[in-house]
């Protein structure tokens, strides 16, 4: 009975992330949609008030998501967090990090990738909102997670990056065996959800600036 109503806390719980996420999409996806897109000119003001990521840093910011210390932190981290919660013995540290650094080389490729072929900003830093107030800080948050900037810098739904999440995702599948696909796109969703919920706290607390 105590699996079975840790189990139900789980489900609900992941399914939370997920509704919360798909109205997070949506908010960022009805605003951006209302942004100047790439077939007109967008305002003077907007444009100039961006960092938009030149061409020729592509490739030195894909090898900073890929393996700079951010990047090796994360991966260690996370890899060592999931080893001290496995508490049968069984698992190996070694092969946890390897896991990770494998995801995140899938994750790190499909979404720098597609930024390239989508003519899209691809910087992985976030830029904090230059507004005050709660709702404009909290609306930039979650633009900045679900939206990145064209080239002429308006924005759209950051299809890179989400794809990538969930590619790094299923990425694994091909070599953790014991992984379902829904549990894998769960993981995924709820990561975004994390990030999103980790940037609104940034942002008003002011660590992103």
């Amino acid at each position: 009975m105590r699996e079975l109503r840790i189990g139900a806390t789980r489900l609900c719980a992941t399914r939370s992330c997920v509704v919360a996420l798909a109205i997070s999409i949506s908010v960022a996806g009805a605003v951006s949609a209302q942004m100047p897109s790439a077939g007109r000119a967008a305002p003077r003001e907007e444009v100039s008030s961006v960092r938009i990521t030149p061409e020729s840093a592509r490739l030195t910011n894909y090898l900073r998501d890929l393996a700079g210390p951010p990047a090796i932190l994360g991966i260690v981290g996370g890899g060592l967090l999931q080893h001290l919660r496995q508490r049968d013995g069984t698992d190996d540290l070694g092969e946890r990090i390897a896991s990770r650094a494998a995801q995140q080389a899938v994750q790190v490729s499909v979404r720098h990738g597609l930024a390239a072929v989508m003519h899209r900003d691809g910087n992985s830093h976030y830029q904090a909102c230059e507004c005050h107030g709660l709702a404009p800080r909290v609306g930039h948050a979650l633009l900045e997670t679900f939206t990145d900037r064209r080239s002429d810098g308006s924005r759209a739904l950051a299809v890179p990056r989400i794809a990538g999440a969930y590619a790094g995702g299923f990425a694994r599948l091909a070599w953790e065996h014991d992984r379902s696909p829904g549990s894998v796109a769960a993981n995924a969703t709820v990561s975004l959800g994390m990030t999103a919920l980790f940037n609104v706290a940034r942002e008003l607390t002011g660590l992103g600036r």
